[in-house]
């Protein structure tokens, strides 16, 4: 039996809308799904975003970045949240509204720090020079990726679930 699940009823992906012009606003196009907490989904949602991300005008290293992003998130999730114990949602969804992707990788279980999330910097300039990957921090590297990838990287909660939430103007929008 395959481990994930669609978000909506139909059981396909939620359907691409247009904006109908009047003040509400819809994104031109979204997706949800639903992965069980096991490291191994992480691969399938990074994928997953990457081929929803396809088309929409980033190179093949811009889109291998974003996937790493979201592999990163997801990663998280399944380590902080639910100390890698299967058995738990992790919703990933990702949006296009208003020339900007939004990508959001959602949990119930611990909530992520989000005073920490943002005081954590993007990059790695700030650390001494001379270290290697395994010399770095043990917490921390994947938030710093996701920063100097991503325009944001924010902490969203309500009070049900905590998500981790990524955005990033779309190629063809970017000045």
């Amino acid at each position: 039996m395959n481990s994930r699940n669609r978000d909506d009823a139909a059981g396909g992906a939620l359907a691409a809308a247009v904006s109908d012009g009047s003040s509400r606003r819809t994104p031109v196009k979204a997706d949800a799904r639903v992965f069980d907490s096991r490291l191994e989904a992480a691969h399938e949602a990074a994928s997953d975003v990457r081929a929803f991300c396809d088309g929409l005008g980033w190179s093949e290293i811009e889109l291998s970045q974003i996937e790493l992003c979201v592999y990163e998130a997801f990663v998280n999730a399944v380590e902080h949240a639910y100390r890698n114990e299967p058995g738990h949602e992790v919703r990933v969804t990702a949006e296009v509204d208003a020339g900007c992707l939004r990508v959001r990788v959602c949990q119930h279980g611990e909530p992520l720090d989000a005073a920490r999330v943002a005081a954590t910097p993007a990059g790695f300039d700030d650390l001494p020079s001379g270290l290697d990957a395994f010399d770095c921090e043990p917490r921390g590297r994947g938030i710093r990726i996701i920063k100097s990838i991503m325009s944001t990287c924010e902490v969203e909660s309500d009070g049900d679930s905590t998500c981790l939430l990524m955005a990033k103007p779309i190629a063809a929008q970017r000045p």
